[in-house]
């Protein structure tokens, strides 16, 4: 499958312990590029295929793809 960015919410609970969560996360295979604790969170990449074994981690509560937006170029003729 291909690698692809997600967001990891770590449960409320387990919000002390998010680097213990990271550290479960990558022993499953996910890359964790940044944790943020003020909002449980977990960025990182992963192949797709794993999704699902991410979401049986102690103290996650949700994976989900990462969303990405492209904005159009600057253009004087294109209102931004």
């Amino acid at each position: 499958m291909a690698d692809v960015g997600m967001v990891v919410m770590v449960a409320p609970s387990r919000r002390g312990d998010i680097d213990q969560v990271a550290k479960s996360l990558e022993a499953k295979g996910f890359h964790v590029q940044e944790t943020i604790p003020r909002f449980r969170t977990i960025v990182g990449r992963s192949d797709s295929a794993l999704a699902d074994d991410l979401r049986t981690a102690d103290g996650v509560e949700a994976v989900r793809p990462q969303a990405t937006f492209h904005l159009p170029p600057m253009d004087e003729t294109v209102p931004q």
